[in-house]
């Protein structure tokens, strides 16, 4: 099977969006072809059997030459791939679709995200598979959506080989974004202070507002560390790399993460991967957590006496109990959602 993939950047340097170099990699493994044609292109290093053919908008390339370019790579290739790709590109889905249906060239649409724009509404019916990580992460149900899970590199988050930091480090990964509620966390650990006894931890937000965003959260975020007096011991790390996310969940004893239900966040997946109790205010992930759930999850990602309290059962637990809660999540989470397993369900759909 030969592959056309729209996406929005191909560069393992990316801050973001590294993730989709991986991704490429995997598919390579498993078809004949891939052609990437990328709205912009950076570091990348793939297969011989990848051609990739960007956009231009690492030159300088306007929407209408961007646009121009697509067309003109599509129409090179159109007639030597077998199935579109649209990777979290609803636009080019639409775009291409006059001239994949002119060569019968289907089209597949990987799309996760808990708001449905009028770019995805039309693409909907000019797609014939819809997939995402979780029933609860493509916006607008219906027949041709299908749940494959995350695509998740198991070579890069697995349980790390030293015990975590000491005194434990609690730490929730995400941008800083008002939707990711890191001010829970703040309240957890004034109320562990205050009602808890106490318990020797340090907590740490790592993340960055989007590039182009208001900073107001950031600030807002720091005024509650001031203002609780949690300055001691929450500390706003900025942005972590990419390739650094995974050294960040092996020191850390537990992570948490509570943005709603409807953000399938793959963070969560991560730290779960390498082997950290997770804490989470969303229960589609209820099914990774075995026996766990009343331990790992809390109904509101607003509730910061819910977080403190499981944080408080966590944190008196031995390093060894916490670790083999760890083991168990990694064991599911690896089983669910590594990047080989979505690769091999993917190429199964799309080869259909």
């Amino acid at each position: 099977m030969r592959v056309l993939m729209m996406t929005q950047k191909l560069d393992r340097a990316d801050e973001i969006l590294s993730f989709t170099h991986y991704w490429v990699e995997a598919l390579a493994q498993r078809v004949e072809q891939v052609v990437v044609v990328p709205v912009a292109a950076g570091d990348y290093d793939l297969p011989p059997n990848v051609t990739v053919e960007s956009m231009g908008k690492e030159h300088g390339a306007t929407r209408l030459g961007r646009l121009a370019n697509f067309y003109r790579v599509l129409s090179r290739h159109i007639n030597a791939v077998d199935v579109l790709f649209a990777h979290m590109s609803p636009r080019y889905a639409v775009a291409a679709a006059p001239l994949a249906a002119l060569h019968g060239k289907p089209i597949t649409l990987w799309f996760t995200h808990r708001q449905a724009g009028l770019q995805l509404r039309l693409a909907i019916p000019l797609v014939k598979h819809i997939v995402t990580a979780h029933p609860t992460s493509f916006p607008i149900p219906g027949p041709k959506v299908q749940a494959l899970g995350h695509g998740i590199d198991t070579r890069i988050f697995q349980p790390g080989d030293h015990p975590p930091e000491d005194p434990p480090m609690i730490v929730s990964l995400a941008r800083l974004s008002r939707i990711k509620r890191h001010e829970t966390l703040i309240r957890a650990a004034a109320l562990l202070r205050d009602k808890h006894g106490d318990p020797p931890a340090r907590f740490v937000i790592a993340g960055a507002p989007l590039p182009g965003h208001p900073r107001d959260y950031e600030e807002f975020l720091k005024e509650e560390i001031d203002r609780l007096r949690v300055g001691d011991r929450v500390t706003l790390w900025g942005a972590v790399p990419q390739e650094a996310v995974a050294a960040v969940f092996h020191d850390a004893s537990i992570a948490v993460n509570n943005a709603p239900p409807g953000l399938f966040d793959k963070a969560v997946l991560e730290g779960m991967m390498c082997g950290v109790p997770s804490v989470v205010a969303n229960a589609a992930f209820d099914h990774l957590m075995g026996d766990h759930v009343d331990l790992l999850r809390f109904d509101d990602g607003g509730d910061a006496a819910a977080l403190a309290e499981r944080l408080s059962r966590l944190l008196a637990m031995s390093v060894e109990e916490r670790q083999a809660i760890g083991r168990e999540l990694a064991v599911r989470a690896a089983a669910s959602h590594s990047l080989d397993g979505l690769m091999d369900r993917l190429v199964a759909l799309m080869a259909s």
